[in-house]
């Protein structure tokens, strides 16, 4: 797809020590025919090459080199707020170690017309091949359907991949930074349904997901934001069905880690931690990876 867009849309990549991968989805978004300069870059402060590659590769793009580190959820946030504030109609979200496949773009614009379509999502697929689409019931679950271009109504979407209108973002504003990594895409599409927008997933598999993120499993100190995050949904909402979802969550985890788990000490206390600063209201960064993990975030 080498046409202009007909719309004017805007592509923000958070990104955090990945040049190489960063540089791939900047290349799809190009060959989709997003224009290097609507594709904005949020760097989380990265220690690699990242920022001379932006600039010697790619001078056209608008790079945001931050100072601090402050995740997808910041990320994401610093990208919509920029986007809106330069008057683009739609913004498409991608981590840095995911990218439209190629078509994925002109199978989904016809779809974003409808004034109440909020999110868009081009959806991922399991292992065997079956599209994932995400509902709600205190807590995310999955349902598998066949590959098809035709959206279907979900509750939920990831935002690796997703469209954001210009009308949501003037109605709700941004993802909520406080929840550092995690939950806040989930949190996002509750405020979205409450005000009434649509939200969309595409159930064809169009994105190229080398998932680096989760590539060695998931390390103690993630585990810390899942379980801080859903319970400070579950008690910002006063929802006890979210309240019950996060309890069931938190069993079958402990479960593994107990059964199967490595560090079990440390990701115990991870989750001790998570649950005392859900119930004192303490948000925001708290952990970081320790400098072996750092390639792997």
């Amino acid at each position: 797809m080498n046409t202009p867009l007909p719309l004017r849309m805007a592509a923000v990549v958070v990104t955090f020590n990945r040049a190489n991968a960063l540089r791939k989805t900047i290349f799809a978004l190009l060959a989709e025919g997003i224009a290097a300069q609507d594709i904005i870059v949020i760097d989380n402060n990265s220690e690699d090459e990242t920022r001379q590659m932006l600039k010697t590769e790619f001078a056209e793009v608008q790079a945001h080199h931050l100072p601090d580190n402050i995740a997808s959820a910041g990320g994401f946030a610093k990208g919509m707020q920029l986007a809106l504030e330069a008057g683009y109609d739609w913004v498409l979200l991608f981590n840095d170690d995911s990218r439209p496949a190629p078509g994925a773009l002109s199978v989904a614009l016809p779809f974003l017309n409808d004034p109440a379509t909020g999110l868009l999502k081009i959806g991922n697929t399991n292992d065997e091949g079956k599209a994932i689409l995400l509902y709600w019931k205190g807590v995310r679950v999955p349902k598998l359907v066949e590959i098809s271009n035709i959206p279907v109504a979900t509750d939920l979407v990831t935002f690796d991949g997703c469209f954001v209108s210009r009308k949501l973002m003037e109605a709700i504003g941004f993802c909520d930074p406080q929840y550092f990594m995690g939950t806040y895409e989930f949190d996002y599409c509750l405020k979205a349904k409450k005000a009434g927008f649509g939200i969309y997933t595409i159930p064809n598999g169009m994105i190229d997901d080398e998932k680096l993120g989760s590539a060695k499993g998931t390390p103690p100190w993630r585990q810390y934001y899942n379980t801080r995050n859903h319970l400070a949904l579950a008690l910002k909402l006063r929802s006890v069905e979210t309240l019950k979802g996060w309890l069931v969550r938190e069993l079958k985890y402990t479960y593994a880690i107990l059964r199967f788990g490595d560090k079990k000490g440390e990701r115990l206390l991870y989750k001790i931690r998570a649950i005392r600063d859900a119930i004192l209201g303490r948000r925001g960064k708290v952990y970081l990876p320790k400098p072996a993990e750092k390639a792997g975030q």
